[in-house]
């Protein structure tokens, strides 16, 4: 028997055309025209990677897929085909007869792969148990349950959208927490670096331990810095005993007290999960731009203490922080001069410290950013007037001295997760119940402070070893 085939072309379907009939088999068998027994519109399911033969109540002449790339056919004998089940998805199948008669019309609905589904279910139940993966009848999925975070609930429909392919439908009914705001308190703060290495500060140190222990000692050894007994820093080691470990904050509290080190900027920004937020102090200085017909336009460059950040809140909590600090500054070192007619315009440089990193840590966990260092070297000439201007001679009533400045950038970040508060009464300023005394409590009964309500605790004392409060300038 000689089966031939060719593609015919149709407005309604771009697809393979299947010639099943031979000469044989028009003798013995004929042409059947109208729908199959089990009607026009037949439905037929298939898993993906698998096949089904098809019997058909008559021989086809010609048979149409619309999407090949969901189903593909091949011809058995004059009435059955083959069909495989290409990727997961829905198509349409039509088989005609020679005088364009409908054989058959099927609806192929090509379900996904069971063993992909049972791996996405396990990945998926992993990571977050709550969460369920369904498969439909039409080949849908349908992911439900509660998700931990935005980040896992993208990676479940993710994969359940490669699961289903191209043309595949994925229901996402699972739902989210509301909103996770992060809040990130940075330090900016700079000192000397001869300081750094006279009390042996080692910021490698404190990262890695997190307490006092680090500072004292300046080693590339952390641990070599917990076997140290002798410490410029003892009385913090002290403390960490007391089972209040010291941490990265409380060092440069005490630097800055002492004034040994200068408080740049202290920003606190709060932003929602995966958004971006960003601060800056400073200004903004011309630059002469030439423009059209040689005018001259002005553009502005910002410069000064500038923050940007990325939170993502992982699903055990933790955050992943994407964060960009950057000290700049007006400088004339590498200032352009430029010669106009009313004389010379100078246009300053800039000098910029930053740092692009990503971390993972917990919330109220901290990290230091150091090493940003600037070196700057100035000679200062003195002479007597006259007398030092004489040639050759004037070196003798001539002296010049040179002072040089190194400075040391260090950041401190503290992610924190916060939430809103419905009740306004529930947050507290460390100045709430709290007055400033008047002569007769400050002078006779010693009171620096005093409380506008008895009933009322001050919100300024806490749990710590000794009383805290604030200052009041």
């Amino acid at each position: 028997m000689f089966i031939s085939r060719r593609v015919l072309p149709m407005a309604a379907f771009a697809g393979m055309s299947l010639c099943l009939a031979g000469a044989d088999a028009r003798s013995t068998r004929p042409a059947a025209s109208g729908s199959v027994a089990h009607g026009a519109h037949a439905a037929l399911g298939i898993e993906e990677g698998a096949g089904k033969l098809v019997k058909l109540d008559g021989i086809a002449t010609n048979i149409f897929v619309a999407d090949p790339k969901v189903v593909e056919v091949r011809a058995a004998s004059p009435d059955s085909m083959f069909v495989f089940g290409v990727g997961a998805g829905q198509t349409t199948v039509i088989a005609t007869s020679r005088s364009g008669g409908v054989v058959a019309r099927y609806t192929v609905v090509v379900l996904p792969s069971s063993y992909r589904a049972s791996a996405l279910r396990r990945d998926v139940g992993q990571q977050n148990p709550r969460v369920r993966i369904g498969t439909g009848a039409d080949g849908s999925i349908g992911i439900e349950g509660t998700e931990t975070s935005s980040e896992s609930a993208e990676q479940a429909l993710e994969g359940a959208t490669a699961l289903v392919g191209k043309g595949g439908r994925v229901g996402d009914y699972a739902s989210v927490p509301g909103s996770i705001q992060v809040n990130l308190k940075v330090r900016i703060v700079e000192m000397s670096r001869s300081l750094v290495r006279e009390l042996g500060v080692e910021w490698q140190s404190v990262n890695a331990l997190g307490t006092a222990a680090a500072i004292g000692i300046s080693t590339s050894n952390p641990l070599a810095a917990l076997t140290t007994e002798q410490s410029a820093f003892n009385f913090l080691s002290r403390f960490s005993a007391a089972g209040r470990p010291v941490t990265v904050e409380t060092v440069i509290d005490a630097l800055s007290q002492d004034g040994l080190i200068h408080s740049l900027a202290e920003p606190n920004l709060t932003t929602v999960s995966g958004q971006a937020a960003s601060f800056i102090v400073g200004g903004e200085y011309p630059i002469p731009v030439s423009s059209y017909n040689n005018n001259i336009n002005v553009q502005y460059k910002q410069y000064g203490i500038s923050l940007a950040f990325v939170p993502t809140v992982l699903a055990d909590g933790r955050i992943s922080l994407h964060v960009r600090p950057e000290v700049s500054a007006l400088s004339t070192q590498g200032a352009v001069t430029l010669s106009e007619a009313n004389g010379n315009l100078q246009i300053p440089a800039l000098t910029v410290r930053r740092a692009d990193t990503t971390v993972e840590l917990g919330s109220g966990q901290s990290f230091a950013i150091a090493g940003l260092m600037q070196d700057s070297t100035n000679m200062q000439g003195l002479g007597l007037p006259f007398l030092g201007d004489i040639p050759v001679l004037g070196a003798l009533f001539k002296s010049s001295s040179f002072q040089k400045n190194e400075s040391e950038l260090v950041i401190v970040v503290t992610p924190y997760l916060v939430r809103p508060v419905d009740n306004e009464s529930m947050l507290h300023s460390p100045d709430d119940n709290w007055a400033p005394p008047g002569d007769l409590d400050r002078i006779f009964l010693m009171r620096q402070n005093i409380y506008k309500y008895a009933g009322k605790k001050n919100v300024a004392r806490r749990d710590v070893n000794s009383d805290a409060g604030f200052m009041v300038e």
